[in-house]
């Protein structure tokens, strides 16, 4: 579901013959309606009516206008207020403003200054006929990237002001943000992704949630939180800087046919942000995310050509030179950046080497030897250049070097920078290493490997590239570990409370083993088609707490996870079961440390207005959205629940089934009517 941000503009109850409230109510809202169900498209907003009562309208006008992903105006009369409104709207932001008006033959009924402007023309006698050509209207609208702002068209140099400068995010969410951060909550993140659908300030929450995610190479989540800002706004720099590097990540290790596909999704990204980069860093930042993707398909045609010819196969290959291309060209936008520069260095020498080793092919490029020697000499004086700028940014030169701040990059780049240029210092290379990537991430540390196992794979680099790639096996023995088999999750009706009518789980003993036999004998038919890797579940006395003796009865992994913090968890899902689930309780949680969503039933004040909204809904999705992070090849939900006893609304197991068969969940329903039998 995409969600939008809306604003209707225009006059209250009836004015010249035109009952406006009945535009809004018959046409307006039935379109949107429409327009969610039909396209996934769920425009969120209303009216000033809505802010009249809560006071303060001139400031919440404004902040609609300017930040709302659409406003839709009628200008149907000559109404002081709408045109106020859409001049704001007009000189503030250049996209997704719809004009609509009934269809009259008098032109006077419009002003002359909009005459020329496209309207969506409706029938105030039949407003229920229009409604089908305003859905069109709307999604063509949304999805159209072009100014139909006459002031942005008229002045393509103006810059609309992006909404973080507007409307920053609150401060107790951001506070959130960093303890996910510290505490790892992948789920947390994608859960904050969802739960900014609707906010004022969405695309600067997604901005910080993106960054967190980022930089914790949770890279899927970051996918889906960086294309949801773009959704927003398709020319968003950092979205697509992001989406750049992403895809770039998640294509390693792909199956061939994906990994082509998510380059390409790379490289678009890419020139998006290019087309919008404003400064030399932001150029030099494309610039090298393009030469990074031209080496990752060099490294693949490398890794996958055959020992004979394969120098040959190197050096013809039209990506080596794309990659070196888009290095220098990030190089050129800002000298001092090492990591173009070490990237522009490895792939001259590779092109050097390779040009000795296989003179013929270097030679059929040129017309001559002569010339084909003079452009080698040029690469060769490149690399010498390369390598003192390089000397001079990763502060080396003893005379004009300068403090660098920390930067692991840096470190790196000196490791790659050793191996490059002295083939005397061993021994150096390999301390440099060693330093390099004794911290280093998983992520880091193998595509260093990967770069290093290409140079030996082509013969470059000896004994250098040896004596790092003996340095990764001592640090990092194994490459990444892979995905889990499969993960489940697991929910389930807790023991009734006492004079509960209708009941859904009798706190019997045969109650109690229908349960257990239900969930083992989903667990064993899960496991049979793949092992399962994981268990994730609450802690409520019942159906949780007999789904993790279950799983432990199994040998499998557990995850707990827990509404409120544990003593209050207790209070409000585990007491009225009885002491002896109490006792279950706590030797589950002695077993697995739980995590915990937030500290109280109350919610965070950033989240309080949302409605239908509350702990426990939230608890279902932040546990769908941490089963998804592991990235299983299989996910599977069981859920034992009486659907004849279920809400049919949020919160509800069965609004969690729908969300969780979204998000490519395989759902497993137990019948907890055999609980009642």
């Amino acid at each position: 579901m995409r969600v939008q941000s809306g604003f209707i503009v225009r006059p209250f109850g009836v004015k010249d013959g035109f009952d406006f409230d009945r535009v809004e109510f018959d046409l307006i809202r039935p379109a949107l309606a429409k327009l969610k169900d039909r396209h996934g498209i769920h425009v969120v907003g209303g009216t000033t009516g809505e802010i009249v009562k809560q006071g303060n309208i001139r400031t919440d006008m404004f902040r609609l206008l300017v930040t709302s992903d659409v406003v839709i105006a009628d200008v149907s009369i000559h109404n002081a207020n709408v045109f106020y409104e859409l001049g704001i709207r007009h000189g503030l932001q250049e996209r997704h403003t719809i004009l609509m008006r009934s269809e009259v033959d008098d032109k006077n009924h419009y002003p002359f200054d909009l005459q020329s402007d496209r309207y969506f023309l409706y029938d105030r006698k039949d407003l229920a006929a229009s409604v089908e050509k305003l859905v069109e209207t709307l999604r063509t609208s949304l999805d159209d990237t072009g100014k139909d702002s006459p002031v942005f068209q008229q002045l393509p140099k103006l810059r609309p002001h992006s909404r973080a400068e507007l409307i920053p995010a609150p401060t107790d969410f951001q506070d959130e943000i960093k303890l996910a951060v510290a505490t790892k909550d992948y789920g947390k993140l994608r859960l904050f992704t969802q739960e900014l659908e609707g906010t004022e300030w969405r695309s600067e929450g997604l901005r910080l949630v993106g960054n967190a995610q980022f930089n914790l190479k949770a890279n899927h989540g970051a996918r889906a939180t960086f294309e949801a800002l773009r959704e927003t706004d398709p020319d968003d720099l950092l979205a697509n800087q992001r989406l750049g590097t992403i895809y770039q990540r998640l294509s390693k290790g792909a199956p061939a046919v994906e990994q082509a596909r998510l380059l390409t999704l790379s490289d678009q990204a890419i020139e998006r942000a290019l087309a919008v980069a404003k400064t030399a860093a932001d150029r030099a930042e494309a610039f090298s995310l393009l030469g990074s993707n031209a080496k990752t398909r060099w490294i693949d045609q490398c890794s996958a050509a055959p020992a004979a010819g394969l120098q040959e196969e190197a050096l013809r290959s039209p990506y080596l030179g794309q990659a070196l291309d888009a290095y220098l060209n990030a190089m050129r936008q800002q000298l001092d950046r090492h990591y173009p520069g070490i990237n522009a260095l490895a792939l001259l020498k590779c092109q050097i080497a390779l040009a000795a080793g296989a003179p013929a092919i270097w030679q059929a490029r040129y017309d001559d030897s002569s010339d084909a020697e003079r452009a080698l000499q040029q690469r060769r004086r490149a690399a010498d250049r390369v390598a003192a700028l390089l000397e001079l940014a990763l502060a080396r030169d003893p005379i004009l070097g300068r403090p660098l701040e920390f930067d692991k990059w840096a470190i790196s780049s000196t490791a790659e920078l050793l191996l490059l240029t002295r083939p005397d210092l061993t021994e150096a290379v390999r301390v440099a290493y060693r330093e390099a990537l004794s911290t280093a991430d998983q992520f880091t540390v193998e595509a260093t490997r990967r770069n290093l196992e290409v140079f030996r794979h082509l013969g470059l680099f000896e004994p250098n590239t040896n004596a790092a790639l003996e340095e990764i096996g001592k640090l990092h023995p194994s490459g990444e570990p892979p995905p889990p088999e499969r993960v489940v999750l697991f929910t389930g009706h807790m023991i009734d409370r006492a004079g509960r009518k209708p009941p859904r789980f009798p706190p019997t003993v045969e109650a109690e083993a229908s349960a257990r036999r239900l969930i083992a004998e989903a667990l064993a038919k899960e496991a049979k088609e793949s092992p399962i890797s994981l268990g994730i579940a609450g802690g409520a006395c019942g159906a949780d707490i007999l789904f993790h003796e279950e799983c432990a009865a199994a040998g499998i992994e557990r995850k707990l996870m827990l509404a409120l913090p544990t003593e209050d968890f207790q209070v409000t899902s585990v007491q009225h079961g009885g002491p002896h689930w109490v006792e279950r309780y706590t030797k589950v949680g002695a077993q697995v440390a739980p995590s915990v969503l937030q500290d109280s039933e109350t919610m965070p004040r950033w989240l309080a207005g949302q409605k239908d909204y509350d702990v426990w809904q939230r608890n279902n999705l932040w546990m769908m959205f941490s089963g998804l992070t592991y990235q299983a090849k299989n996910l599977t939900l069981i859920a034992l629940y009486n659907p004849e006893l279920d809400p049919d609304g949020p919160g509800g197991t069965r609004d969690l089934l729908k969300a969780a068969g979204r998000h490519r969940y395989k759902v497993v329903e137990l019948d907890a009517r055999e609980l009642l039998k």
